[in-house]
């Protein structure tokens, strides 16, 4: 039975543990401090009672930690026990980290550089090479554009968080994140900033067994129902993590884009409108012109009926022309701006291009109908004046 994929996501405990594990370390880094200032001298209780109270909470915190391991892996086991859930993938494997300059300091989400985003994040290279050592990592490209000193080749300062000693490390290329979405939620904020190999991952945190931020859940598309319920009773009982739902997703993007895509379709009837109203200043503006021109025509034996079908065919030989400019000059244009606003918006992918059949029919049909309507009324109001009165105004 095919499988199918869901985007939801439960990513704070792992987040919780590695902060954890950081103040562990910044806790063991105190003892040893404490230890070397300890003298051979009686300087009275205050060092050692520093000491322990540090080992008591280091203690408290690694308990802690352990707890939180075995939360992790019982909300596994809980989520795989729902029936119909076939599967836990993980995702997305990152931690927080902070890049630092001697003038510039950013910090991010850096995802770890795995067999599954490998080749996504090589095609999304604008500059530079991936990784080939331990110590070489990709940034997004928009980084530079605050820090104009730094770019390909540069070496920086590399920690993941606060309280760590920071490596030194190379940058060995750029990477736009539009073609590498990673983020969870409407507005993504935890979107990647860095790609590191997943060597430098452990050489800082040799202690973390898995940097899982996010997974995927796999279930049977027919419960597929009956396992969202199950998964928002979980993410309800616990208040580190959380769902996202690929659907909430599609409908945030729709809303966006029916503003984006409503705004467009706004102008382009404005551009209708203008055009049509052009059209008939153009049209009446001929007519009058040739004002004097059918007059003399009528007078050396042109009769009313030929006058009437000489002026509906220019009419509509105007409304044709201006139908084939349209199409001619219009459809690439439009394809064109298609393909360019897809690949922009939709993370390279190029959207198939639609003709819009029934505003294109609209148009057509207003087009031949005014003109019609034009060159009838145009007749009508010549035949209210005589001969020689429409010979007389044009003097």
């Amino acid at each position: 039975m095919t499988a199918k994929e869901y985007l939801k996501q439960a990513y704070s405990i792992d987040q919780r543990i590695n902060a954890k594990i950081e103040q562990i370390i910044s806790l063991r880094e105190l003892t040893m401090k404490a230890s070397a200032t300890l003298s051979d001298m009686p300087k009275g209780s205050r060092d050692a009672h520093s000491k322990e109270n540090i080992i008591a909470k280091m203690v408290d915190l690694e308990n802690e930690l352990n707890t939180d391991i075995d939360e992790l892996v019982t909300l596994k086991q809980e989520i795989l026990s729902i029936d119909g859930v076939t599967d836990i993938i993980s995702s997305r494997q990152s931690l927080y980290a902070t890049l630092k300059t001697d003038i510039y300091q950013s910090g991010g989400m850096c995802d770890m550089l795995t067999d599954q985003n490998y080749a996504t994040v090589e095609a999304a290279l604008t500059a530079g090479t991936m990784p080939k050592d331990s110590r070489s990592i990709v940034i997004d490209y928009n980084v530079l554009k605050q820090n104009e000193d730094m770019g390909v080749g540069s070496t920086v300062d590399f920690y993941f968080g606060e309280g760590q000693p920071p490596v030194s490390v190379t940058v060995s290329g750029l990477f736009d994140s539009n073609k590498t979405p990673s983020g969870h939620g409407k507005l993504a904020l935890d979107g990647v900033l860095f790609f590191a190999p997943e060597a430098l991952f452990h050489e800082l945190h040799p202690e973390i067994a898995s940097f899982d931020y996010s997974w995927s859940i796999v279930n049977d598309p027919k419960k597929t129902d009956y396992v969202g319920a199950e998964l928002k009773n979980i993410v309800a009982s616990h208040s580190n993590i959380a769902l996202d739902e690929i659907n909430t997703v599609i409908e945030y993007e729709e809303m966006t884009n029916s503003f984006a895509f409503g705004s467009m379709e706004i102008l382009s009837w404005l551009v209708f409108l203008f055009g049509v109203i052009n059209l008939i200043n153009t049209t009446l503006s001929n007519q009058i012109a040739r004002k004097q021109e059918n007059s003399i025509l009528r007078s050396i034996g042109l009769t009313q009926k030929q006058l009437c079908e000489m002026n509906i065919c220019e009419g509509l030989c105007y409304a044709l022309f201006a139908t084939l400019a349209t199409l001619i000059v219009g459809l690439p244009a439009s394809i064109f701006a298609c393909r360019k606003m897809s690949i922009g918006a939709f993370a390279g992918n190029v959207v198939p291009y639609k003709f819009p059949v029934l505003e294109m029919g609209l148009f057509i049909l207003v087009l031949f109908g005014m003109e019609l309507i034009l060159s009838v009324w145009t007749i009508r109001r010549q035949k209210k004046q005589s001969l020689i009165e429409q010979m007389r105004a044009m003097e």
